[in-house]
């Protein structure tokens, strides 16, 4: 059965072995991995919730700066087409709603475009490359309807 618990900086480790080993970033987009840690810091201060089977199946990370974003989304290669990332983003966007947001702020690494797509998200632009992404990203809107 699979669960989800907030981070703590004990998953420091795991997160970050599971950010590294995704094949997601192979090729090109290794670049936007090398050198890339998710600090200890960086989980206790976000919302950060992990997918569990025994072992890390996945994460997210959602900031509530002057627009709520989700700063990090991954699911382990092994966990691929379980349905861990849909369970991961229908928790992301209820804790959204349950701060009251409107809409979620995702720039998407290029191939979860479709991803994002298909959870309900709305790709409203483009963020142009820069540092270690030296390709485009589409930017997308995720409509919330908040708990009242």
């Amino acid at each position: 059965m699979i669960s989800i618990r907030r981070a703590t900086a004990r998953d420091h480790d795991a997160i970050n072995a599971l950010v590294q080993s995704s094949s997601a970033y192979d090729g090109v987009y290794r670049a936007m991995l090398d050198g890339y840690e998710v600090t200890a810091k960086q989980i206790v201060e976000e919302e950060t919730w992990l997918a569990e089977e025994g072992d890390l199946l996945g994460f997210y990370s959602l900031v509530f700066h002057t627009q709520p974003e989700l700063d990090l989304m991954f699911v382990s290669d092994a966990a691929q087409g379980r349905g861990v990332g849909r369970l991961l983003f229908d928790h992301m966007r209820a804790l959204a709603a349950s701060r009251g947001v409107t809409a979620v702020k995702i720039i998407s690494h290029p191939p979860a475009r479709d991803f994002y797509r298909r959870m309900g998200a709305i790709e409203v632009g483009v963020a142009y490359p820069t540092g270690t992404a030296t390709w485009a990203r589409p930017i997308f809107s995720l409509p919330v309807s908040p708990s009242g």
